[in-house]
Protein backbone atom coordinates (compact mmCIF):
# COMPACT_ATOMS: atom_id res chain seq x y z
CA UNK A 1 0.00 0.00 0.00
CA UNK A 2 2.80 2.46 0.90
CA UNK A 3 4.44 1.98 -2.50
CA UNK A 4 1.11 2.49 -4.27
CA UNK A 5 0.42 5.69 -2.33
CA UNK A 6 3.92 7.03 -3.03
CA UNK A 7 3.57 6.40 -6.76
CA UNK A 8 0.04 7.79 -6.83
CA UNK A 9 1.12 11.07 -5.23
CA UNK A 10 4.25 11.45 -7.36
CA UNK A 11 2.21 10.81 -10.50
CA UNK A 12 -0.41 13.36 -9.51
CA UNK A 13 2.15 16.08 -8.79
CA UNK A 14 3.92 15.40 -12.08
CA UNK A 15 0.60 15.47 -13.97
CA UNK A 16 -0.51 18.79 -12.50
CA UNK A 17 2.96 20.30 -12.85
CA UNK A 18 3.70 19.36 -16.43
CA UNK A 19 0.23 20.19 -17.78
CA UNK A 20 0.20 23.59 -16.05
CA UNK A 21 3.69 24.35 -17.42
CA UNK A 22 2.47 23.73 -20.96
CA UNK A 23 -0.86 25.44 -20.39
CA UNK A 24 0.76 28.59 -19.01
CA UNK A 25 3.55 28.57 -21.63
CA UNK A 26 6.26 28.33 -18.97
CA UNK A 27 8.57 26.00 -20.90
CA UNK A 28 9.75 25.72 -24.48
CA UNK A 29 7.99 22.79 -26.15
CA UNK A 30 6.78 21.35 -29.43
CA UNK A 31 3.21 20.09 -29.85
CA UNK A 32 1.88 17.93 -32.68
CA UNK A 33 -1.46 16.27 -33.44
CA UNK A 34 -1.66 12.60 -32.56
CA UNK A 35 -5.37 12.29 -33.31
CA UNK A 36 -8.45 14.52 -33.09
CA UNK A 37 -8.34 14.80 -29.29
CA UNK A 38 -4.74 13.97 -28.36
CA UNK A 39 -1.65 16.12 -28.73
CA UNK A 40 1.92 14.81 -28.47
CA UNK A 41 4.26 17.13 -26.55
CA UNK A 42 8.04 17.29 -26.31
CA UNK A 43 9.93 19.51 -23.86
CA UNK A 44 13.66 20.04 -24.33
CA UNK A 45 16.00 20.04 -21.34
CA UNK A 46 19.75 20.30 -20.78
CA UNK A 47 20.07 16.57 -20.08
CA UNK A 48 17.01 14.98 -21.63
CA UNK A 49 13.84 15.36 -23.68
CA UNK A 50 10.46 14.81 -22.04
CA UNK A 51 7.71 13.26 -24.18
CA UNK A 52 4.06 12.68 -23.34
CA UNK A 53 0.50 12.95 -24.65
CA UNK A 54 -2.24 15.29 -23.47
CA UNK A 55 -5.94 15.66 -24.07
CA UNK A 56 -6.92 19.26 -24.79
CA UNK A 57 -10.31 19.46 -23.12
CA UNK A 58 -13.27 21.66 -24.02
CA UNK A 59 -13.08 23.13 -20.52
CA UNK A 60 -11.02 26.28 -21.17
CA UNK A 61 -8.51 24.12 -23.10
CA UNK A 62 -7.33 22.63 -19.81
CA UNK A 63 -4.87 19.79 -20.39
CA UNK A 64 -5.15 16.24 -19.10
CA UNK A 65 -2.12 13.99 -19.17
CA UNK A 66 -3.08 10.72 -20.87
CA UNK A 67 0.27 8.93 -20.98
CA UNK A 68 3.34 8.46 -18.79
CA UNK A 69 5.99 11.17 -19.04
CA UNK A 70 8.91 9.58 -20.88
CA UNK A 71 12.38 10.93 -20.14
CA UNK A 72 14.65 10.38 -23.16
CA UNK A 73 18.33 10.91 -22.34
CA UNK A 74 20.64 12.27 -25.01
CA UNK A 75 22.40 8.88 -25.18
CA UNK A 76 19.10 7.28 -26.20
CA UNK A 77 18.15 5.68 -22.87
CA UNK A 78 14.55 6.32 -21.92
CA UNK A 79 12.00 5.48 -19.26
CA UNK A 80 8.89 6.77 -17.54
CA UNK A 81 9.56 9.41 -14.90
CA UNK A 82 7.76 11.13 -12.05
CA UNK A 83 10.89 13.08 -11.05
CA UNK A 84 9.25 16.50 -10.94
CA UNK A 85 12.26 18.09 -9.22
CA UNK A 86 14.65 16.88 -11.91
CA UNK A 87 12.31 18.11 -14.64
CA UNK A 88 12.03 21.61 -13.14
CA UNK A 89 15.83 21.92 -12.93
CA UNK A 90 16.39 20.55 -16.43
CA UNK A 91 13.84 22.16 -18.77
CA UNK A 92 14.23 25.36 -20.79
CA UNK A 93 11.96 28.22 -19.70
CA UNK A 94 10.30 30.89 -21.83
CA UNK A 95 11.62 33.53 -19.40
CA UNK A 96 14.87 34.01 -17.53
CA UNK A 97 15.26 31.11 -15.12
CA UNK A 98 15.55 32.09 -11.46
CA UNK A 99 17.32 29.16 -9.72
CA UNK A 100 16.19 30.34 -6.27
CA UNK A 101 12.58 30.41 -7.40
CA UNK A 102 12.92 26.97 -8.96
CA UNK A 103 14.35 25.49 -5.78
CA UNK A 104 11.70 27.17 -3.62
CA UNK A 105 8.97 25.71 -5.84
CA UNK A 106 10.57 22.27 -5.68
CA UNK A 107 10.47 22.58 -1.90
CA UNK A 108 6.71 23.24 -2.10
CA UNK A 109 6.22 20.18 -4.28
CA UNK A 110 8.29 17.95 -2.01
CA UNK A 111 6.30 19.09 1.02
CA UNK A 112 3.10 18.44 -0.94
CA UNK A 113 4.26 14.90 -1.63
CA UNK A 114 5.19 14.23 1.99
CA UNK A 115 1.94 15.60 3.39
CA UNK A 116 -0.33 14.00 0.80
CA UNK A 117 1.34 10.62 1.36
CA UNK A 118 0.80 11.07 5.09
CA UNK A 119 -2.86 11.99 4.58
CA UNK A 120 -3.62 9.15 2.16
CA UNK A 121 -1.93 6.60 4.41
CA UNK A 122 -4.14 7.76 7.28
CA UNK A 123 -7.27 7.70 5.12
CA UNK A 124 -6.74 4.16 3.83
CA UNK A 125 -5.66 2.78 7.19
CA UNK A 126 -8.72 4.30 8.89
CA UNK A 127 -11.05 2.77 6.25
CA UNK A 128 -13.65 5.33 7.24
CA UNK A 129 -17.04 5.28 5.56
CA UNK A 130 -18.14 8.38 3.66
CA UNK A 131 -19.83 10.66 6.21
CA UNK A 132 -23.07 12.52 5.57
CA UNK A 133 -22.40 15.33 8.02
CA UNK A 134 -21.08 18.56 6.47
CA UNK A 135 -18.30 19.14 9.02
CA UNK A 136 -17.09 15.55 8.65
CA UNK A 137 -17.09 15.88 4.84
CA UNK A 138 -14.82 18.92 5.18
CA UNK A 139 -12.18 16.55 6.56
CA UNK A 140 -12.99 13.53 4.40
CA UNK A 141 -12.71 15.21 0.99
CA UNK A 142 -9.16 16.49 1.19
CA UNK A 143 -7.76 15.99 -2.32
CA UNK A 144 -6.82 19.66 -2.52
CA UNK A 145 -6.53 21.91 -5.58
CA UNK A 146 -6.99 19.95 -8.79
CA UNK A 147 -4.94 22.32 -10.98
CA UNK A 148 -2.24 23.77 -8.72
CA UNK A 149 0.79 21.41 -8.44
CA UNK A 150 1.60 22.31 -4.80
CA UNK A 151 -1.90 21.49 -3.62
CA UNK A 152 -0.94 20.45 -0.09
CA UNK A 153 2.43 22.07 0.67
CA UNK A 154 1.61 23.60 4.09
CA UNK A 155 5.09 25.12 4.32
CA UNK A 156 5.85 25.73 7.99
CA UNK A 157 4.15 22.58 9.23
CA UNK A 158 6.37 19.65 10.07
CA UNK A 159 4.84 16.23 9.51
CA UNK A 160 4.12 16.14 13.25
CA UNK A 161 2.39 19.53 12.98
CA UNK A 162 0.41 18.30 9.98
CA UNK A 163 -0.81 15.29 11.93
CA UNK A 164 -1.72 17.52 14.87
CA UNK A 165 -3.42 20.35 12.97
CA UNK A 166 -4.17 19.17 9.41
CA UNK A 167 -7.87 18.76 8.53
CA UNK A 168 -7.14 15.37 6.93
CA UNK A 169 -6.71 13.90 10.42
CA UNK A 170 -9.75 15.48 12.11
CA UNK A 171 -7.84 16.73 15.15
CA UNK A 172 -9.56 18.39 18.09
CA UNK A 173 -8.04 21.84 18.58
CA UNK A 174 -8.31 24.13 21.59
CA UNK A 175 -7.47 27.78 21.03
CA UNK A 176 -5.18 29.87 23.18
CA UNK A 177 -6.35 33.38 24.06
CA UNK A 178 -4.36 36.55 24.60
CA UNK A 179 -5.33 39.99 25.90
CA UNK A 180 -3.94 43.14 24.32
CA UNK A 181 -4.70 46.83 24.93
CA UNK A 182 -7.74 47.96 22.94
CA UNK A 183 -5.79 50.82 21.41
CA UNK A 184 -3.72 48.18 19.60
CA UNK A 185 -6.73 46.31 18.24
CA UNK A 186 -8.68 47.16 15.11
CA UNK A 187 -12.23 45.80 15.39
CA UNK A 188 -15.03 45.41 12.89
CA UNK A 189 -18.55 44.44 13.97
CA UNK A 190 -21.60 43.49 11.93
CA UNK A 191 -24.86 45.21 12.77
CA UNK A 192 -26.32 41.74 13.33
CA UNK A 193 -24.32 40.85 16.45
CA UNK A 194 -23.23 42.15 19.81
CA UNK A 195 -19.55 41.27 20.31
CA UNK A 196 -19.82 40.76 24.08
CA UNK A 197 -22.75 38.40 23.67
CA UNK A 198 -20.96 36.53 20.88
CA UNK A 199 -17.80 35.98 22.95
CA UNK A 200 -19.80 34.85 25.97
CA UNK A 201 -21.69 32.38 23.78
CA UNK A 202 -18.44 31.13 22.25
CA UNK A 203 -16.40 30.81 25.43
CA UNK A 204 -18.93 30.03 28.13
CA UNK A 205 -19.30 31.53 31.60
CA UNK A 206 -16.59 29.47 33.34
CA UNK A 207 -13.92 30.35 30.77
CA UNK A 208 -14.90 34.04 30.85
CA UNK A 209 -14.56 34.00 34.63
CA UNK A 210 -11.19 32.23 34.47
CA UNK A 211 -9.81 34.65 31.86
CA UNK A 212 -11.00 37.71 33.79
CA UNK A 213 -9.33 36.38 36.94
CA UNK A 214 -6.08 35.84 35.06
CA UNK A 215 -6.23 39.32 33.53
CA UNK A 216 -6.83 40.99 36.91
CA UNK A 217 -3.55 39.58 38.16
CA UNK A 218 -1.76 41.64 35.50
CA UNK A 219 -3.78 44.85 35.03
CA UNK A 220 -6.08 47.09 37.03
CA UNK A 221 -8.61 47.87 34.30
CA UNK A 222 -9.59 44.73 32.44
CA UNK A 223 -12.10 46.70 30.35
CA UNK A 224 -9.16 48.35 28.56
CA UNK A 225 -8.16 45.02 27.00
CA UNK A 226 -9.49 43.02 24.07
CA UNK A 227 -9.28 39.25 23.85
CA UNK A 228 -7.97 37.47 20.76
CA UNK A 229 -7.99 33.74 19.96
CA UNK A 230 -4.73 32.24 18.68
CA UNK A 231 -4.19 28.93 16.93
CA UNK A 232 -1.86 26.84 19.16
CA UNK A 233 0.66 26.41 16.31
CA UNK A 234 0.63 30.17 15.71
CA UNK A 235 1.24 30.88 19.37
CA UNK A 236 4.23 28.55 19.58
CA UNK A 237 5.86 29.66 16.32
CA UNK A 238 4.96 33.35 15.98
CA UNK A 239 3.59 34.88 19.17
CA UNK A 240 6.15 33.20 21.44
CA UNK A 241 8.93 34.24 19.07
CA UNK A 242 8.25 37.43 17.14
CA UNK A 243 6.10 38.92 19.92
CA UNK A 244 8.00 37.36 22.83
CA UNK A 245 9.25 40.77 24.03
CA UNK A 246 5.69 42.12 24.19
CA UNK A 247 4.63 38.99 26.07
CA UNK A 248 7.44 39.29 28.62
CA UNK A 249 6.78 43.03 29.08
CA UNK A 250 3.10 42.44 29.78
CA UNK A 251 1.89 44.26 26.68
CA UNK A 252 0.44 40.95 25.52
CA UNK A 253 -1.06 38.73 28.22
CA UNK A 254 -1.66 35.02 27.84
CA UNK A 255 -5.10 34.25 29.28
CA UNK A 256 -4.93 30.51 28.77
CA UNK A 257 -6.69 27.88 26.71
CA UNK A 258 -10.44 27.84 26.13
CA UNK A 259 -12.56 24.75 26.62
CA UNK A 260 -14.54 24.59 23.37
CA UNK A 261 -13.14 22.21 20.76
CA UNK A 262 -12.71 22.90 17.05
CA UNK A 263 -11.94 20.83 13.98
CA UNK A 264 -10.05 22.47 11.07
CA UNK A 265 -11.87 22.94 7.78
CA UNK A 266 -10.13 22.30 4.46
CA UNK A 267 -8.60 25.80 4.53
CA UNK A 268 -6.76 24.76 7.76
CA UNK A 269 -7.03 28.19 9.42
CA UNK A 270 -10.86 28.15 9.57
CA UNK A 271 -12.09 26.09 12.50
CA UNK A 272 -15.49 24.45 12.93
CA UNK A 273 -16.83 24.27 16.49
CA UNK A 274 -17.83 20.83 17.67
CA UNK A 275 -20.87 22.53 19.24
CA UNK A 276 -22.82 23.57 16.15
CA UNK A 277 -24.59 26.51 17.77
CA UNK A 278 -21.28 28.40 17.91
CA UNK A 279 -19.51 30.40 15.22
CA UNK A 280 -16.70 29.34 12.94
CA UNK A 281 -13.43 31.07 13.77
CA UNK A 282 -10.83 31.99 11.16
CA UNK A 283 -7.39 32.63 12.64
CA UNK A 284 -4.06 33.40 10.98
CA UNK A 285 -1.47 30.70 10.34
CA UNK A 286 1.95 31.86 9.22
CA UNK A 287 2.29 28.96 6.80
CA UNK A 288 2.13 28.83 3.01
CA UNK A 289 -0.40 26.52 1.40
CA UNK A 290 -1.18 26.30 -2.32
CA UNK A 291 1.40 29.06 -2.70
CA UNK A 292 -0.46 31.55 -0.51
CA UNK A 293 0.47 32.89 2.93
CA UNK A 294 -2.33 32.00 5.32
CA UNK A 295 -2.17 35.08 7.53
CA UNK A 296 -5.08 37.54 7.81
CA UNK A 297 -4.24 40.98 6.47
CA UNK A 298 -5.71 43.67 8.78
CA UNK A 299 -7.46 45.55 5.98
CA UNK A 300 -9.31 42.37 4.96
CA UNK A 301 -10.41 41.79 8.56
CA UNK A 302 -11.59 45.41 8.67
CA UNK A 303 -13.68 44.76 5.55
CA UNK A 304 -15.18 41.47 6.75
CA UNK A 305 -18.20 42.77 8.68
CA UNK A 306 -18.75 45.68 6.27
CA UNK A 307 -18.93 43.33 3.27
CA UNK A 308 -21.22 41.01 5.23
CA UNK A 309 -23.65 43.80 6.08
CA UNK A 310 -23.48 45.03 2.48
CA UNK A 311 -24.34 41.59 1.05
CA UNK A 312 -27.06 40.98 3.64
CA UNK A 313 -28.59 44.38 2.79
CA UNK A 314 -28.55 43.52 -0.91
CA UNK A 315 -30.19 40.17 -0.26
CA UNK A 316 -32.88 41.69 1.97
CA UNK A 317 -33.89 44.05 -0.88
CA UNK A 318 -33.60 41.48 -3.69
CA UNK A 319 -36.63 39.22 -3.81
CA UNK A 320 -35.13 36.84 -6.40
CA UNK A 321 -31.97 36.31 -4.37
CA UNK A 322 -33.85 36.09 -1.07
CA UNK A 323 -36.98 34.11 -1.94
CA UNK A 324 -36.32 32.24 -5.19
CA UNK A 325 -32.66 31.31 -4.91
CA UNK A 326 -32.58 31.38 -1.08
CA UNK A 327 -28.82 31.80 -1.26
CA UNK A 328 -26.97 31.67 2.04
CA UNK A 329 -24.24 34.25 2.59
CA UNK A 330 -22.28 33.04 5.59
CA UNK A 331 -21.62 36.36 7.26
CA UNK A 332 -18.28 37.32 8.77
CA UNK A 333 -19.79 39.13 11.71
CA UNK A 334 -16.84 40.09 13.92
CA UNK A 335 -13.21 40.77 13.12
CA UNK A 336 -10.23 41.81 15.22
CA UNK A 337 -6.61 42.41 14.32
CA UNK A 338 -3.57 43.39 16.35
CA UNK A 339 -1.89 46.54 15.06
CA UNK A 340 1.07 47.97 16.98
CA UNK A 341 2.70 50.94 15.28
CA UNK A 342 5.40 51.06 17.96
CA UNK A 343 6.99 47.83 16.74
CA UNK A 344 10.16 48.08 14.67
CA UNK A 345 9.67 47.86 10.91
CA UNK A 346 11.25 44.39 10.82
CA UNK A 347 8.95 43.16 13.57
CA UNK A 348 5.90 44.71 11.89
CA UNK A 349 6.81 42.82 8.72
CA UNK A 350 7.31 39.57 10.64
CA UNK A 351 3.98 39.88 12.44
CA UNK A 352 1.88 41.36 9.61
CA UNK A 353 -1.52 39.70 9.73
CA UNK A 354 -0.26 37.15 12.27
CA UNK A 355 -2.56 37.98 15.20
CA UNK A 356 -6.26 38.45 14.56
CA UNK A 357 -9.52 36.60 13.99
CA UNK A 358 -12.76 36.54 12.04
CA UNK A 359 -15.95 35.02 13.43
CA UNK A 360 -18.18 33.56 10.73
CA UNK A 361 -21.77 32.36 10.88
CA UNK A 362 -22.22 28.61 11.11
CA UNK A 363 -23.83 26.87 8.14
CA UNK A 364 -25.96 24.81 10.52
CA UNK A 365 -27.69 28.02 11.62
CA UNK A 366 -29.30 28.13 8.15
CA UNK A 367 -30.08 24.51 7.35
CA UNK A 368 -33.71 23.48 7.60
CA UNK A 369 -34.82 20.17 9.11
CA UNK A 370 -34.88 18.36 5.74
CA UNK A 371 -31.59 19.82 4.48
CA UNK A 372 -27.95 18.78 4.59
CA UNK A 373 -24.89 20.28 2.91
CA UNK A 374 -21.73 19.15 1.17
CA UNK A 375 -18.59 21.15 0.27
CA UNK A 376 -18.28 21.67 -3.48
CA UNK A 377 -14.90 19.96 -3.62
CA UNK A 378 -16.46 16.85 -2.03
CA UNK A 379 -18.78 16.56 -5.03
CA UNK A 380 -15.82 15.41 -7.11
CA UNK A 381 -14.21 13.33 -4.42
CA UNK A 382 -13.98 9.53 -4.22
CA UNK A 383 -14.09 7.04 -1.37
CA UNK A 384 -11.33 4.56 -0.51
CA UNK A 385 -12.77 2.17 -3.12
CA UNK A 386 -12.36 4.82 -5.83
CA UNK A 387 -16.11 5.33 -6.09
CA UNK A 388 -17.53 8.89 -6.41
CA UNK A 389 -19.10 9.79 -3.09
CA UNK A 390 -22.13 11.23 -4.93
CA UNK A 391 -22.73 7.96 -6.79
CA UNK A 392 -25.85 7.10 -4.80
CA UNK A 393 -27.42 10.42 -5.83
CA UNK A 394 -26.55 9.85 -9.48
CA UNK A 395 -28.17 6.41 -9.38
CA UNK A 396 -31.24 7.75 -7.58
CA UNK A 397 -32.00 10.76 -9.79
CA UNK A 398 -30.28 9.94 -13.06
CA UNK A 399 -27.03 11.33 -14.42
CA UNK A 400 -28.27 14.07 -16.78
CA UNK A 401 -31.16 15.07 -14.51
CA UNK A 402 -28.98 15.49 -11.43
CA UNK A 403 -26.20 17.33 -13.27
CA UNK A 404 -28.60 19.77 -14.94
CA UNK A 405 -30.17 20.56 -11.56
CA UNK A 406 -26.75 21.00 -9.95
CA UNK A 407 -25.69 23.46 -12.67
CA UNK A 408 -28.91 25.42 -12.29
CA UNK A 409 -28.54 25.69 -8.50
CA UNK A 410 -24.84 26.53 -8.61
CA UNK A 411 -24.75 29.03 -11.48
CA UNK A 412 -27.76 31.29 -10.92
CA UNK A 413 -26.65 33.05 -7.70
CA UNK A 414 -23.21 33.85 -9.11
CA UNK A 415 -24.43 35.27 -12.41
CA UNK A 416 -27.24 37.17 -10.68
CA UNK A 417 -24.76 38.91 -8.38
CA UNK A 418 -22.65 39.79 -11.42
CA UNK A 419 -25.30 40.78 -13.97
CA UNK A 420 -27.81 42.39 -11.62
CA UNK A 421 -25.60 43.93 -8.93
CA UNK A 422 -22.19 44.23 -10.62
CA UNK A 423 -20.50 42.12 -7.93
CA UNK A 424 -18.14 39.23 -8.64
CA UNK A 425 -17.67 36.60 -5.94
CA UNK A 426 -14.54 34.44 -5.73
CA UNK A 427 -16.51 31.22 -5.64
CA UNK A 428 -13.97 28.50 -6.05
CA UNK A 429 -14.84 25.12 -4.54
CA UNK A 430 -13.52 25.92 -1.07
CA UNK A 431 -15.90 28.89 -0.81
CA UNK A 432 -19.11 27.13 -1.86
CA UNK A 433 -21.37 24.58 -0.26
CA UNK A 434 -24.21 22.72 -1.96
CA UNK A 435 -27.36 22.46 0.13
CA UNK A 436 -29.48 19.45 -0.79
CA UNK A 437 -32.50 17.40 0.22
CA UNK A 438 -31.57 13.73 0.18
CA UNK A 439 -28.97 14.43 -2.50
CA UNK A 440 -31.18 16.65 -4.69
CA UNK A 441 -29.51 20.09 -5.15
CA UNK A 442 -31.71 22.93 -3.89
CA UNK A 443 -29.52 25.98 -3.14
CA UNK A 444 -26.00 27.08 -2.28
CA UNK A 445 -24.14 28.73 0.56
CA UNK A 446 -21.21 31.04 -0.14
CA UNK A 447 -18.48 32.24 2.22
CA UNK A 448 -15.13 34.03 2.55
CA UNK A 449 -15.97 37.59 1.58
CA UNK A 450 -13.32 39.62 3.41
CA UNK A 451 -11.05 39.39 0.35
CA UNK A 452 -13.29 37.46 -2.04
CA UNK A 453 -15.39 40.10 -3.81
CA UNK A 454 -14.60 42.38 -6.73
CA UNK A 455 -16.48 45.25 -8.38
CA UNK A 456 -16.28 48.45 -10.41
CA UNK A 457 -17.96 51.07 -8.24
CA UNK A 458 -19.92 52.96 -10.91
CA UNK A 459 -21.45 49.69 -12.19
CA UNK A 460 -23.01 48.66 -8.89
CA UNK A 461 -26.80 48.35 -8.74
CA UNK A 462 -28.84 50.91 -6.85
CA UNK A 463 -29.27 48.40 -4.02
CA UNK A 464 -25.52 47.82 -3.86
CA UNK A 465 -24.40 51.45 -4.19
CA UNK A 466 -21.65 53.02 -2.11
CA UNK A 467 -20.08 50.22 -0.03
CA UNK A 468 -17.83 51.60 2.74
CA UNK A 469 -14.69 49.50 2.49
CA UNK A 470 -10.98 49.77 3.24
CA UNK A 471 -8.67 50.08 0.24
CA UNK A 472 -5.91 47.51 -0.20
CA UNK A 473 -2.73 49.10 1.26
CA UNK A 474 0.03 49.81 -1.24
CA UNK A 475 2.53 47.74 0.73
CA UNK A 476 0.15 44.75 0.56
CA UNK A 477 -0.29 45.17 -3.20
CA UNK A 478 3.49 45.08 -3.61
CA UNK A 479 3.63 41.54 -2.22
CA UNK A 480 0.36 40.32 -3.78
CA UNK A 481 -0.77 42.03 -6.96
CA UNK A 482 -3.82 39.76 -7.15
CA UNK A 483 -5.30 41.03 -3.88
CA UNK A 484 -7.81 43.84 -4.45
CA UNK A 485 -11.54 44.40 -4.20
CA UNK A 486 -12.22 47.46 -6.33
CA UNK A 487 -11.02 48.00 -9.90
CA UNK A 488 -11.77 50.15 -12.94
CA UNK A 489 -11.16 47.21 -15.29
CA UNK A 490 -14.46 45.55 -16.22
CA UNK A 491 -12.65 42.44 -17.49
CA UNK A 492 -11.04 41.87 -14.08
CA UNK A 493 -14.49 41.87 -12.47
CA UNK A 494 -16.04 39.50 -14.99
CA UNK A 495 -13.04 37.19 -15.07
CA UNK A 496 -13.06 36.95 -11.27
CA UNK A 497 -16.21 34.85 -11.76
CA UNK A 498 -15.07 33.09 -14.92
CA UNK A 499 -11.71 32.16 -13.35
CA UNK A 500 -12.59 31.04 -9.81
CA UNK A 501 -16.08 29.73 -10.45
CA UNK A 502 -16.22 28.48 -14.04
CA UNK A 503 -12.55 27.72 -14.81
CA UNK A 504 -11.64 26.07 -11.49
CA UNK A 505 -14.87 25.05 -9.82
CA UNK A 506 -17.42 24.13 -12.49
CA UNK A 507 -14.82 22.91 -14.99
CA UNK A 508 -13.46 20.47 -12.44
CA UNK A 509 -16.94 19.12 -11.78
CA UNK A 510 -17.54 18.74 -15.50
CA UNK A 511 -14.22 16.94 -16.05
CA UNK A 512 -14.96 14.68 -13.09
CA UNK A 513 -18.39 13.75 -14.46
CA UNK A 514 -16.82 13.03 -17.84
CA UNK A 515 -14.17 10.79 -16.28
CA UNK A 516 -16.49 9.01 -13.83
CA UNK A 517 -19.72 8.76 -15.83
CA UNK A 518 -18.70 9.52 -19.45
CA UNK A 519 -21.03 12.50 -19.63
CA UNK A 520 -19.63 14.62 -22.44
CA UNK A 521 -18.09 18.00 -21.71
CA UNK A 522 -20.05 19.56 -24.57
CA UNK A 523 -23.36 18.40 -23.12
CA UNK A 524 -22.45 19.67 -19.64
CA UNK A 525 -21.28 23.07 -20.86
CA UNK A 526 -24.54 23.27 -22.80
CA UNK A 527 -26.34 22.92 -19.44
CA UNK A 528 -24.32 25.88 -18.16
CA UNK A 529 -24.96 27.93 -21.30
CA UNK A 530 -28.69 27.20 -21.24
CA UNK A 531 -28.86 28.16 -17.57
CA UNK A 532 -27.25 31.53 -18.28
CA UNK A 533 -29.43 32.16 -21.32
CA UNK A 534 -32.55 31.29 -19.36
CA UNK A 535 -31.53 33.80 -16.70
CA UNK A 536 -30.83 36.51 -19.30
CA UNK A 537 -34.25 35.94 -20.87
CA UNK A 538 -35.94 36.09 -17.48
CA UNK A 539 -34.19 39.40 -16.68
CA UNK A 540 -34.22 40.82 -20.19
CA UNK A 541 -33.63 44.46 -19.22
CA UNK A 542 -30.33 43.96 -17.36
CA UNK A 543 -28.14 47.04 -17.90
CA UNK A 544 -24.95 45.01 -17.33
CA UNK A 545 -25.86 42.28 -19.82
CA UNK A 546 -23.30 43.38 -22.38
CA UNK A 547 -20.86 44.87 -19.87
CA UNK A 548 -20.10 41.48 -18.34
CA UNK A 549 -20.10 39.23 -21.38
CA UNK A 550 -19.67 35.66 -20.16
CA UNK A 551 -19.68 34.48 -23.79
CA UNK A 552 -16.41 36.07 -24.90
CA UNK A 553 -14.39 33.67 -27.06
CA UNK A 554 -11.39 33.96 -24.73
CA UNK A 555 -11.00 34.95 -21.09
CA UNK A 556 -8.15 35.84 -18.75
CA UNK A 557 -7.22 33.31 -16.07
CA UNK A 558 -4.53 33.46 -13.45
CA UNK A 559 -1.19 31.74 -14.07
CA UNK A 560 -0.93 29.87 -10.78
CA UNK A 561 2.25 27.92 -11.53
CA UNK A 562 3.97 30.88 -13.19
CA UNK A 563 3.54 32.86 -9.97
CA UNK A 564 5.80 30.33 -8.23
CA UNK A 565 8.60 30.78 -10.74
CA UNK A 566 8.58 34.56 -11.19
CA UNK A 567 8.34 37.52 -8.81
CA UNK A 568 4.76 38.28 -7.79
CA UNK A 569 5.06 41.93 -8.77
CA UNK A 570 2.40 41.99 -11.48
CA UNK A 571 -0.78 40.21 -12.51
CA UNK A 572 0.15 36.91 -14.12
CA UNK A 573 -2.71 36.06 -16.46
CA UNK A 574 -3.17 34.46 -19.88
CA UNK A 575 -5.99 34.13 -22.38
CA UNK A 576 -7.71 30.78 -22.82
CA UNK A 577 -10.65 29.54 -24.87
CA UNK A 578 -14.02 29.97 -23.17
CA UNK A 579 -16.36 26.96 -23.68
CA UNK A 580 -19.39 29.19 -23.14
CA UNK A 581 -18.12 31.50 -25.87
CA UNK A 582 -17.59 28.58 -28.24
CA UNK A 583 -21.20 27.40 -27.76
CA UNK A 584 -22.54 30.93 -28.12
CA UNK A 585 -20.69 31.77 -31.32
CA UNK A 586 -21.47 28.38 -32.85
CA UNK A 587 -25.18 28.91 -32.12
CA UNK A 588 -25.08 32.41 -33.64
CA UNK A 589 -23.44 31.09 -36.81
CA UNK A 590 -25.88 28.21 -37.14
Amino acid sequence: MMGQIEQRVKTRIMQQLITSMIYEDIVKYQMSNKDSNIQHVEIQGDRATYRFDVNVTRSFDRLLLVSPVMKVHHNGDEGATTDYAGLLRDVHYTFDKDPKKVEAFICELIQTELKDRQALTHKYEAKAAVPSDFNALESYAMEGHTYHPSYKSRLGFTLADNLKYGPDFKPSIHLKWVAVPKDKVQQTISKTVDPTTLLHQQLGASTIEKFEKTLRRHVDDISAYAWLPVHPWQFDHVIANDLAEEWLNGELILLGESQEAYVPQQSIRTLSPVEKDKYYIKVPLSITNTSTKRVLAPHTIENAAQITDWLKRIQADDRYLRDDLRTVFLGEVLGMSYINHHLSSDKRTATYGALGAIWRENLYHYLEANEEAIPFNALYSKDINDMPIINQWIEQYGLETWMAQFIKVAVRPLIHMLYYHGIALESHAQNMMLIHENGWPTRVAIKDFHDGVRFKRDLLSDIAKDPKLQDTPIEHQRINRNSFIETDDVALVRDFVLDAFFFINIAQMILFMKESYHLSETEQWQYVYDCIQDYLETFSDLPLKTTFDLFERTIQVEKLTTRRLQEDTELRIHHVSNPLGVIHHDSVIS
